[in-house]
């Protein structure tokens, strides 16, 4: 593990492994067995310090992935990893990411790799990629707590944002409103001023209508007078006749005022 694991062989450096990631590929035929084992070995007690093992067999070949979260264990007993193979296949494209943490004396926290610990500086920007190289994440991931609390933190960053903005937006919309400064074209929409008048002048369409002929000769009067004579309406004539009446009677009273 030396040349996968920083170097702790200083007396007053502890690593500790708390955390393993692998993935990788099976070819095989599905008819055929194969069994996969993902460990590490023993390197003080013997036997493996981790061992996962995948069986395959009557399985078509594709790409695994798995996360553990594991107890605090000092790097010293990480011995060798392997990925053995049993039956007929192959493993390709091999990937194993061990989670650790470093320590200095009781309290320092030694940054060799941002991800040793959320204190490290940078430690987000090394998430963020270490992410990006995953189809996806489970919460068996080491890293998956301080994946969600970067996210939550992030999402309520851009909200306090976007709500400042409007609130900043809202105060220099009110402050332009009720300033005395406003010129014709703040108060005025220019443009659809300009548009209602260019609607109005479509002379072209207007002398059109007016020019259009209609076609046809000399139209004869068709109304006929069935009698010689319109008889009189004697029914205005009566209302006039009230009328004259009621003229002198408030002639008489004016006259005999005088």
């Amino acid at each position: 593990m030396g040349d996968v694991l920083p170097d702790a062989s200083a007396p007053h450096i502890t690593l500790q492994i708390n955390g393993l990631i692998y993935r990788y590929t099976a070819v095989k035929d599905p008819e055929t067995g194969m069994i996969v084992h993902v460990r590490n070995e023993d390197a003080i007690d013997g036997g493996y310090v981790f061992e996962e093992t995948d069986d395959w067999s009557g399985l078509p070949g594709t790409t695994i992935q798995k996360f553990f979260s594991l107890p605090y264990t000092d790097s010293t007993r990480w011995g060798d990893g392997e990925i053995a193979v049993e039956g007929e296949g192959s493993v390709v494209d091999a990937n194993v990411v061990y989670s650790y943490r470093m320590d200095i004396g009781q309290e320092q926290i030694t940054c060799l790799n941002p991800l040793s610990s959320p204190e490290c500086p940078g430690f987000l920007d090394a998430l963020r990629k270490y992410l990006a190289n995953l189809d996806n994440l489970s919460p068996d991931d080491p890293f998956y707590d301080q994946w969600v609390q970067a996210q939550l933190e992030k999402e309520t960053k851009l909200e306090e944002e976007t709500v400042a903005n409007e609130e900043d937006q809202e105060e220099e919309d009110l402050e332009k409103e009720l300033s005395a400064e406003n010129t014709m074209d703040d108060l005025i929409d220019s443009g659809q001023q300009a548009a209602m008048l260019a609607a109005l002048t479509q002379v072209p369409k207007i002398e059109t209508y007016y020019t259009v002929t209609i076609p046809g000769g000399e139209y004869q009067d068709t109304v006929i007078l069935e009698d010689a004579e319109i008889p009189d309406n004697r029914r205005a004539m009566r209302s006039l006749a009230r009328d004259e009446t009621h003229r002198s009677m408030v002639r008489s009273q004016y006259d005999r005022n005088q």
